[in-house]
């Protein structure tokens, strides 16, 4: 490895400031284009540079803590472990 830990842990936190900087940029720009389709009563805008969309979007959730709470045993039958890794830099 080229580069030692220390330099690649400054990196990853550099990049990590400019992609919370960048998000935040997103979501100005984000709430503009919302307030042009608010402010000209449409849902749906397209030109040559892309298609920006914003409407109601329907979805149905199982409300799995409130049928823990009712029914625990058979909520305990279907539940499985999985594992992953996780990577944090603080």
């Amino acid at each position: 490895m080229n580069k030692d830990i220390h330099s690649i842990i400054r990196e990853i936190k550099e990049y990590q400031e400019l992609e919370t900087q960048l998000k935040s940029q997103i979501d100005e720009l984000k709430a503009q284009a919302i307030e042009y389709l608010g402010e000209n009563a449409i849902d749906e805008f397209t030109c040559d540079e892309g298609k920006i969309t914003y409407r109601e979007v329907l979805s149905r959730r199982f409300a799995s803590t409130e049928f823990k709470k009712i029914h625990k045993d058979l909520y305990d039958a279907f539940v499985t472990m999985t594992s992953s890794m996780r990577f944090t830099c603080n």
